[in-house]
């Protein structure tokens, strides 16, 4: 986002958004796999203490992460919205 100036891909930064995030409905944004990215540090660990017993659990929990955050970082270079998986 910083070498970009913006965090919209494919359209100008604003415009419609989803309500109270006012990520993009149109274009790219990188914010999505931005805030994913950053909430991991919160949500892995959570989740290794309360939900997953065995690590195991956790590594495949971990590695569907890490492909939604990608397939969100993804599909925002290519010029493409949230829902546009």
């Amino acid at each position: 986002m910083l070498s970009r100036l913006s965090h919209t891909v494919g359209g100008p930064d604003g415009g419609p958004g989803l309500p109270l995030i006012n990520w993009s409905t149109r274009y790219g944004d990188l914010r999505i796999a931005h805030f994913l990215g950053m909430h991991s540090l919160q949500i892995l660990p959570l989740a290794g203490f309360y939900i997953f017993k065995k690590s195991s659990g956790l590594i495949v929990f971990s590695s569907i992460y890490f492909l939604l955050v990608s397939a969100a970082l993804i599909n925002a270079l290519n010029g493409l919205p949230l829902g546009h998986f």
